[in-house]
């Protein structure tokens, strides 16, 4: 992967947030997006955190030649992200937006840190049991604030309906 290729992960990366960031203007972080389970706006920022900073330790282990996934993760993470997001509940909203943009810092600062020479690279996911190349690992970590911001956007709507 070129410098160039690098810079433009990183810039798709910086879309994804600014267009996170846009949406959320002037809209209640404690608004439900999810019922089951229970999520609002806020938990989604503190999961997507969550994802951030584990993507980022993946890309540092890589680049130090060892290997980082979480420990005890099943399968199915939904136990994992349910456990995160109730620990983050305890954090103010502020501390939350903090960790969504500080956790986002991290990641582009991880990417930033592979010299050229290890790309395209071939790492192990955090969430184990999956390898692959560093810009399907990034790809898979803007789709999935894409996912979330399209749920947002969705119950933001669905709000205003009613």
């Amino acid at each position: 992967m070129s410098v160039g290729d690098t810079a433009d992960l990183l810039e798709k990366l910086i879309e994804t947030r600014t267009a996170t960031r846009a949406l959320l203007n002037d809209v209640d972080p404690e608004m439900r997006v999810y019922t089951d389970p229970e999520w609002r706006i806020r938990d989604i920022l503190g999961h997507i955190a969550t994802w951030d900073r584990h993507v980022a330790k993946s890309l540092r282990a890589f680049r130090a030649g060892t290997e980082y996934f979480i420990p005890d993760i099943e399968e199915d993470e939904s136990d994992y992200n349910e456990q995160a997001v109730e620990e983050q509940r305890t954090f103010s909203t502020q501390k939350i937006f903090v960790e969504w943009e500080q956790a986002h810092d991290d990641l582009r600062k991880a990417i930033r840190e592979i010299p050229s020479d290890q790309f395209p690279g071939d790492l192990l996911y955090p969430w184990g049991g999956e390898r692959g190349s560093i810009a399907k690992l990034i790809d898979y970590m803007i789709d999935h604030e894409d996912e979330h911001r399209d749920e947002i956007e969705k119950a933001m709507k669905a709000s205003a309906e009613n």
